[in-house]
């Protein structure tokens, strides 16, 4: 039964654009809590065990919860921010479901099964971007995808960013998996071909930089050796190269194949550079304006969900501009005390992780960086595989632990 949940979490995270009926509300967050609610009370012994072996972490987490109401009250768009601390309280119950359920007394092979069904969700994930890529207004994107960023590919994912993150991250769990021989190679192979070409798909720099620090990542920890690393790159560059995509977003030319002939062929005063929205240039103007709010309010912060609600739409006319900046972002809505508190929580996950497994390390490291130029937390499956990793971490084990190459 607690296997069946856990895949109904994984489906509810993909849920996030279909409303209650009459109501502007997504049925995830209620999926998402009743099923969390379903791992904890199918496992009231571990629950106990759970709290009683993570008492500091639970500590900082409900301090965490309590100081995202407390910014939310002294905010000045206090019904914005109350809006989004009712939102998000989903995340503090999934996340203590996840501390259950990787707590238990599991079995190797049960810790398997929730990697290689993290590992299916990403590949089902990558063929709704290849769905996207052939048939962009197929009926199944007006239910399930977030607005479309076309020819960029964004799956049924919020953002192409997020999209391409979450596909690097997929490749190099794959990599991982394969060489704990807990999938087989034809698995490998299937998830490298789909993850490759979704980075291309989703024409994300920032997914394009993690890819490789990823991989740099495998290295280190000698779950690849060098020779793997420059065939695995040297496939992802010809995807680059090769496939339809949009370059718009590394200012090139609108050409659909062969995309970086551009570089080669045009006029070098016949180049335009992109507007600054949706490109590198906007997290300049938005750190800034990260910055002068942070001053304002420097110690409560302007609350949960203000700045991509109101500053980011003064910015740039549109909402959903956060700050860009995962850490950045806790500072401007919940102010310096929000900001020691989170990066507290982060110093007592990392100090609670006592096996350097990089089925959890590698993942975890990703996750954060991908959001250092950028925010994800609105995208739930995302974020909900992402908590699922940290969970993992914080209960890691011996006997899941990766044998160095030889």
């Amino acid at each position: 039964m607690i296997n069946i949940f856990f895949l109904f979490i994984l489906f509810s995270s993909l849920l996030g654009r279909i409303k209650f009926p009459g109501l502007n509300i997504g049925i995830h967050y209620l999926l998402l809590s009743a099923f969390s609610f379903g791992i904890i009370s199918f496992s009231l012994k571990d629950t106990k065990e759970t709290i009683k072996n993570n008492k500091i972490i639970l500590i900082f987490l409900t301090i965490l919860y309590l100081w995202m109401w407390i910014s939310a009250l002294f905010s000045e768009f206090s019904h914005t921010a109350i809006i989004y601390s009712i939102k998000y309280s989903t995340y503090f119950v999934l996340f203590f479901a996840f501390l259950v359920l990787t707590f238990r007394k599991l079995k190797t092979s049960s810790l398997t099964f929730y990697y290689r069904c993290v590992l299916y969700l990403l590949q089902i994930i990558a063929g709704f971007g290849f769905l996207e890529a052939l048939l962009p207004n197929h009926w199944i994107f007006e239910l399930l995808k977030f607005p479309s960023f076309y020819p960029q590919i964004g799956s049924i994912m919020q953002n192409p960013n997020q999209f391409g993150a979450i596909m690097s991250i997929g490749l190099c769990l794959s990599l991982i998996l394969e060489k704990q021989k807990k999938i087989s190679q034809i698995e490998l192979y299937i998830s490298e071909f789909m993850f490759l070409i979704s980075l291309a798909f989703s024409a994300s720099r920032n997914a394009w930089l993690i890819f490789i620090f990823g991989i740099i990542l495998l290295l280190i920890y000698k779950t690849i050796n060098f020779k793997e690393m420059i065939a695995i790159l040297s496939l992802w560059f010809l995807c680059i190269i090769s496939i339809p995509v949009s370059t718009y977003r590394i200012g090139l030319g609108d050409s659909k194949i062969f995309p970086l002939i551009n570089l080669f062929l045009a006029n070098p005063s016949q180049i335009v550079l992109p507007s600054p929205v949706g490109t590198a240039l906007s997290r300049f103007v938005l750190w800034q304006a990260a910055i002068i709010e942070t001053i304002k309010r420097p110690l409560t912060g302007i609350g949960i969900g203000v700045f991509a609600e109101h500053i980011g739409l003064k910015v740039f006319g549109a909402k959903g501009f956060h700050a860009h900046d995962i850490f950045l972002n806790v500072l401007v809505e919940q102010g310096v005390t929000g900001l020691f508190i989170f990066i507290s929580f982060l110093l007592k996950i990392a100090s609670k992780v006592k096996y350097s497994n990089p089925l959890t390390i590698i993942p975890i490291i990703m996750f954060l960086t991908s959001q250092i130029p950028d925010f994800f937390i609105e995208d739930y499956t995302f974020t909900t595989i992402e908590f699922y990793f940290l969970a993992a971490a914080i209960n890691s084990r011996k006997d899941f632990i990766i044998q160095s190459s030889k």
